[in-house]
């Protein structure tokens, strides 16, 4: 049973409709790797509980180049601690892997020029929905071990990184040197990715959901 954070929008003159919202392909993605998906609310009182209750936890993306959504970024940050400190698999996609490395004490680029000086644009589009660039995956890591290659074509939306300065290992990069996937540098199960891989574009995406879920099966 895996928790996915979602977003959450709010409307200034009807603070009553809040509502989270997460895209279905992240549910689906996960279903079709064995899991129980779950949509996880801000609860930043019960972290505790829900660590206990749940084998892993999925930190979805958001909107390109936002990095607070109120009440998101200070739960996420708060879950993704505890979480890896009791053991928990945790996987973090798009803005959820930047997450990840602001918890294990990394630095944000606040923005990435479209295209990066050489010439990787990585918001090509507003649906991810196809390749827009490759990655390298870095030798010896676990996302390079699922996959022979030792590059792969993912697709794109962001326009916020993660810096390579904190308790993580860089798993990939693009052809411009951004982080494009981190990993725990521990012997926690922690995986981050800057692309989408929920939309199941290649075999790369499949095997790191079935990864994961698997990851949390034996956890469980």
């Amino acid at each position: 049973m895996i928790a996915i954070t979602p977003d959450c929008t709010t409307q200034e003159l009807a603070p009553t409709e809040a509502a989270y919202v997460v895209r279905a392909n992240y549910a689906a993605a996960l279903a079709a790797a064995g899991a129980l998906p779950v949509v996880l609310p801000y609860m930043p009182d019960r972290i505790a509980e829900i660590v206990a209750r749940f084998d892993g936890f999925l930190i979805s993306g958001s909107t390109p180049g936002v990095s607070e959504i109120p009440g998101r970024t200070d739960f996420e940050l708060a879950l993704i601690r505890a979480a890896l400190a009791a053991g928990k698999p945790v996987l973090g996609i798009c803005n959820g892997m930047q997450t990840i490395g602001l918890a294990l004490g990394g630095s944000l680029i606040e923005r990435l020029e479209p295209p990066t000086p050489r010439g990787t644009d990585h918001m090509p589009t507003p649906v991810p929905s196809a390749a827009a660039h490759s990655v390298t995956l870095s030798a010896g890591s676990r996302l390079g071990a699922l996959v022979p290659a030792g590059s792969m074509e993912v697709n794109s939306l962001h326009r916020q990184a993660i810096r390579p300065d904190g308790d993580f290992r860089v798993a990939a990069t693009a052809p411009d040197g951004v982080v494009e996937a981190i990993e725990s540098a521990g012997s926690g199960y922690m995986l981050g990715t800057q692309w989408h891989p929920e939309y199941l574009l290649t075999k790369l995406d499949r095997a790191l959901l079935a990864d994961f879920v698997a990851a949390a099966r034996r956890r469980s």
